[in-house]
């Protein structure tokens, strides 16, 4: 069912107007960004969500959708003359929340990276964050993945947001990981929930406390002369203990909330 429309001047009768707002506007492609309202034929009925995508912007960044100034979700179909405003997720977004456009929430904060944005996944894992990663994933099944258990894809790769099942996700911004982690944090609203150094970067399982009597014929003359704190990964065995590795890592976190801090302003 059409919403009540008025047709702009300017507009041809069997188009729309479509009008991106905040953050979604440096999405579009080339000159479209300097467009106020943009005018978009009907071909054929489909999804508002099909039509916004059309543009090349995920119905991951969206926050709200307004036609002739009332609310529809991503399954309306919009009709000639229908005049669209489209509003970005404002951080900080908390997927955990419902909302008019997602209304089924995710019971807890859980990433799933793709090889695009590779490095991040160690850096979420550094901060406490629940991330998963396998290289060999494809697109398929990292929607699958996303939909099933109920995680935040995160993506450089438009096309792979695009995808219908997934109702959570980020296109990353930055191609530096540094700045990724920073960008994460801002977006969602991380820095008071850190844990740092809680998960192994390798396989992301919680670390376990472990005694150094223990892993005394894994350690090297060095580590067990000067550390005495050690954990231990329950799924792939890794130690670890508090070493300059840990320090460089503890500079690295520092990086990430200062930038954060500047995202969010």
């Amino acid at each position: 069912m059409c919403a009540d429309k008025k047709i702009s001047p300017g507009q041809e009768s069997g188009a729309i107007g479509l009008e991106f707002h905040g953050a979604l506007r440096p999405l579009l492609q080339g000159s479209l960004r300097m467009m106020p309202r943009l005018y978009h034929s009907l071909e054929h009925r489909t999804s508002i969500k099909d039509t916004i995508e059309s543009f090349t912007i995920p119905h991951t960044e969206i926050g709200a959708i307004s036609v002739n100034g009332k609310s529809v979700d991503f399954s309306y179909q919009p009709c000639p003359g229908d005049q669209i405003r489209i509003y970005p997720l404002v951080p900080p977004v908390d997927p955990c929340r419902p909302s008019f456009l997602r209304p089924k929430p995710l019971p807890r904060l859980r990433f799933l990276v793709d090889v695009n944005v590779a490095r991040l996944r160690t850096y979420l894992r550094m901060i406490g964050m629940d991330t998963l990663y396998q290289p060999q994933w494809t697109d398929h099944e990292l929607a699958l993945l996303a939909a099933q258990r109920g995680c935040i894809l995160l993506s450089r790769d438009r096309g792979l947001l695009r995808r219908k099942i997934i109702e959570h996700g980020h296109l990353i911004r930055s191609e530096d990981p540094i700045q990724q982690l920073a960008e994460i944090i801002a977006y969602y609203g991380l820095s008071g929930r850190l844990n740092p150094f809680s998960r192994c970067i390798k396989c992301n399982a919680l670390l376990q406390p472990a005694a150094k009597e223990d892993l005394l014929p894994l350690l090297e003359p060095l580590t067990r002369k000067y550390y005495d704190t050690f954990f231990r990964c329950p799924g792939c065995d890794k130690i670890y203990w508090p070493g300059s590795h840990r320090d460089a890592m503890e500079k690295m976190v520092i990086e990430a909330l200062s930038l954060s801090r500047i995202l969010r302003k």
